[in-house]
């Protein structure tokens, strides 16, 4: 890929089929907007520097909220840290999207540091994409597709400049 990636999505694997959702929305802009995940990584890639590389690069991240992802602690000591740091110095969008209930107002993340910080965030303060009533497992199908439509429109919104 010639240009760095412009969205990191950030996920449990056990929530792969709504990361192969979100990847079928926002499809129809790859000429336009480079989305990257760890399914991007080929064998033989060292898949750490790859991910660090990319989060150092990009202008947002959509967060896959869910149990498996807060309980990840990849993303909560290698991935979230950077992000988080980003976000504050950088301006990088946090789009969370809640997948099913979880503690997403509770848990606390540190960094830029994940063992010392000194900072420290809930990921609640991040406007999330829907509200933890309306996780995207209760959501029947076509609700589910609205959302993923609100959050490729968002991605859309920010490569633009915001």
């Amino acid at each position: 890929m010639s240009n760095p990636p412009q969205v990191f999505i950030c996920y449990a694997h056990l929530d792969k089929p709504f990361l192969d959702r979100l990847r079928m929305h926002l499809a129809p802009l790859e000429d336009e907007i480079s989305v990257w995940s760890d399914q991007q990584l080929e064998m033989g890639d060292r898949w750490d520097d790859e991910i660090k590389s990319t989060l150092r690069s990009v202008k947002a991240a959509i967060l896959l909220v869910s149990p498996a992802f807060l309980a990840s602690k990849y993303i909560k000591n290698s991935e979230l840290p950077v992000l988080l740091h980003r976000a504050q110095q950088d301006g990088v969008k946090i789009l969370p999207v809640i997948l099913s209930p979880c503690l997403f107002n509770e848990a606390k993340f540190k960094f830029p540091d994940p063992k010392t910080g000194p900072e420290q965030l809930s990921l609640s303060v991040f406007q999330a994409a829907n509200s933890l009533k309306d996780p995207m497992s209760k959501l029947p199908e076509h609700e589910q597709d609205a959302l993923f439509l609100k959050l490729a429109q968002r991605v859309i919104q920010i490569s633009n400049g915001d």
